[in-house]
């Protein structure tokens, strides 16, 4: 008798929860359905003669439809694909990408984990650790982002599984952060950070059949800078300039190449951007040691940066018109010209962006 009474108490008190909770989420509508889309398309045309860089044109365009859950305080589910078909190839010859990740909101924190569109990330990075191409053609972190921001400046922090092969022994990870802090009164001037340590195994396979001298390489990118911003104070939308170092530090695990140890490089780095109605110029310069020194055994397998900043004295001058539209179009185009030692190098570069979200 005990035992069915207390039986009945519990389903009565279960009851009246569910009750209880299904009464507020028709009250404040506790599960929503949930949408974002992300499209865009891209030409990039280098017209090189450096020994730094291949002449080559990438052009292609993207579609990152995802659909979900959102739930009250800040919290949603969502799942999707990332699809990327290149210009004159064959269609569907990519192999699309799943995304499935979860998110949480709040006043300063914003967070995601799984597999999330990669256009969630918000740092500043300098193209010496990214180059345009990442942005081109990989839309998808594997992994976390956390990201705080507040009214003094915000930082991020990522990390992405990029490969694994149980077969070959390969794997690849990256995880780093950018963040910045504004200064002064009016927060006219900033200090920043970025960087990231990226692991590449290419197998013992691959060293027996002498594909690559080392089976583990280590690299690490960092940007140190400080800077102002007065665009707000001047008649201009951007007027900013920012100074720094920048460096690396590369490694092979095995006593081959650079003998197991760690060769650090590092050079000065500036970067100034002027914008007025959309029309805007930005020039970056670089001098100091290359920055990829295994950068002929393992190229872009190991380095995510521009391979321009394999020069010792590097200058990047963009002469661009940018346009957004009710925060969902972004329209760039850019003529782009390479200076080094070895001469000037051109490329022209265009792309729209569409995000929509409900």
């Amino acid at each position: 008798m005990f035992r069915k009474g207390a039986l009945i108490v519990l389903a009565s008190m279960m009851l009246s929860a569910a009750a209880r909770a299904q009464s507020g989420a028709d009250s404040t509508g506790a599960v929503k359905f949930d949408y974002d889309v992300r499209l865009g398309a891209f030409l990039d045309n280098g017209e090189y003669s450096s020994d730094y860089k291949a002449p080559q044109t990438w052009s292609g365009a993207y579609v990152i439809p995802t659909v979900g859950l959102r739930f009250n305080g800040g919290h949603r589910i969502m799942a999707g694909i990332s699809f990327l078909q290149q210009f004159g190839q064959k269609p569907f010859g990519e192999t699309p990408d799943f995304l499935a990740y979860y998110n949480y909101t709040g006043r300063v924190f914003n967070g995601f984990g799984g597999l999330l569109p990669r256009a969630e990330m918000k740092g500043y990075y300098s193209r010496a650790l990214f180059s345009d191409s990442v942005g081109y053609f990989k839309h998808t972190l594997a992994g976390a982002l956390l990201q705080w921001d507040g009214e003094r400046g915000g930082i991020e922090a990522f990390f992405d599984w990029n490969a694994e092969d149980t077969k070959t022994g390969k794997e690849s990870f990256m995880a780093g952060l950018a963040g910045r802090l504004k200064l002064g009164r009016r927060g006219l001037f900033h200090a920043g950070i970025a960087g990231y340590m990226y692991h590449y195994r290419i197998g013992d396979k691959a060293v027996s059949e002498g594909l690559a001298p080392n089976f583990l390489v280590d690299n690490v990118m960092y940007h140190v800078y400080g800077g102002m911003d007065l665009g707000d104070i001047t008649a201009l939308d951007v007027l900013s300039l920012d100074v720094g170092i920048v460096g690396s530090m590369s490694r092979g695990r095995i006593e081959v190449g650079n003998a197991g140890g760690w060769t650090a490089r590092a050079g000065f780095h500036a970067r100034f951007n002027l914008e007025w109605h959309g029309w805007g110029i930005e020039d970056t310069f670089f001098a100091g040691k290359g920055l990829m020194p295994l950068w002929d055994v393992y190229g872009t397998q190991v380095y995510w940066g521009d391979s321009f900043y394999n020069a010792p004295v590097y200058n990047r001058t963009d002469l661009y018109w940018s346009k957004t539209l009710a925060k969902r179009l972004s329209i760039r185009a850019a003529l782009v010209f390479h200076q080094t030692a070895r001469g000037l190098d051109f490329c022209q570069q265009a792309s729209v962006n569409v995000h929509l979200w409900k």
